[in-house]
């Protein structure tokens, strides 16, 4: 009997060894603080849900409880980081209050600027997806679509506003005033008819030199591959004088879509990005430059992804074969504007 006795303290002692070795290498490797984060952040989840359940007879949510957890879901999904980061702000800003009604929600939004109010429907519809897919109660989505019922629409309606050739030259002249790097992009966007963030993106890459722009004929063409939603940006085509600009661009001279927008936005005489990009079109798909639609729209990045080769490469020739019409255009433009490319001698 105390031979069994002695056996099963050993057997015990040496499982205890065993044990304390294991926990030596796991703190050693991390891996206990590692699960302790990991059970801290499902605790929060857990505890921003606890949030969500039933509050006397009804449902209540809280957007600083449930912030981390949307937080989680636009990282999930694959949120653009600017869109993320103004959906995060636009909660922050306006979500203050428990939302328990309707009313609530119709309390958020009274008001707010037809921009403010887009931007929060936006950010507001997402937060309750969130929520509901963190929550699969029948009753509790019966409650979020009473919320999403209370969202006010957009403003319906298609801007038509397409600015003149003499508008045009008229920024361009107020552009060529200011900083370098916002008229670099204006008169990029104004050359490509691309969308500002792509123009960003391609300065950018410029100037880091990973982007090396083709010259051809009188005009450069950079390959871009930028995917946006169903549509896929191609090529850049612009002109060498905006190219002689961006080449004049430092690393400090980064430029994003936010600062463009905002530096353009302060100057009332400056037409603003968007309305380069329709005046681009108007022009090159013209009676003076008929540049075939389908043409206008591969130069400008609206092609379906779906795109095939064969067509594909149908189109860069056209795109090749037209696009000096409306980059003569533009320099006859920037000659009535009385604007030249000064080029600095390094």
């Amino acid at each position: 009997m105390q031979e069994k006795i002695e056996g099963i303290r050993r057997s015990i002692e040496e499982q205890c060894r065993r044990l304390e070795s294991l926990r030596a290498v796991m703190e050693e490797e991390g891996v206990i603080d590692e699960l302790r984060r990991l059970v801290g952040e499902q605790c929060e989840v857990l505890g921003s849900l606890t949030w969500l359940m039933v509050e006397g007879e009804g449902f209540t949510l809280s957007w600083p409880e449930t912030r981390h957890l949307f937080m989680q879901y636009i990282e999930f999904k694959r949120y653009n980081p600017r869109n993320a980061k103004c959906m995060i702000s636009y909660l922050d800003r306006f979500v203050k209050e428990p939302i328990r009604a309707p009313l609530d929600v119709m309390k958020v939004f009274k008001g707010l600027s037809a921009g403010q109010s887009h931007n929060l429907n936006r950010a507001m519809s997402a937060w309750l997806k969130c929520l509901e897919i963190n929550n699969p109660n029948p009753h509790f989505k019966e409650f979020l679509n009473s919320l999403r019922a209370a969202i006010p629409k957009d403003e319906v309606g298609f801007d038509l506003k397409i600015p003149t050739p003499d508008e045009v030259a008229s920024s361009l002249k107020e552009m060529a005033e200011g900083i370098l790097r916002y008229r670099a992009c204006y008169e990029l966007v104004l050359d490509s008819g691309l969308r500002l963030v792509e123009a960003c993106r391609l300065i950018n890459s410029i100037i880091d030199e990973e982007a090396q722009p083709e010259m051809l004929n009188g005009f450069c063409v950079a390959p871009l591959g930028y995917f946006r939603k169903t549509k896929l940006a191609y090529f850049a085509y612009f002109t060498d004088q905006t190219l002689k600009l961006i080449k004049q661009l430092k690393t400090n001279d980064k430029v994003t879509p936010e600062l463009a927008t905002n530096y353009v936005r302060k100057r009332p005489k400056v037409i603003a990005f968007k309305y380069l990009r329709k005046f681009a079109n108007d022009i090159m798909t013209s009676e003076k430059l008929n540049i075939p639609e389908s043409v206008a729209d591969f130069i400008q990045g609206r092609v379906p992804k779906s795109i095939g080769a064969k067509h594909y490469m149908q189109l860069k020739r056209k795109a090749d074969q037209y696009y000096p019409r409306y980059a003569q255009y533009i320099t006859e433009l920037r000659r009535k504007a009385g604007i030249a490319i000064r080029v600095k001698i390094l």
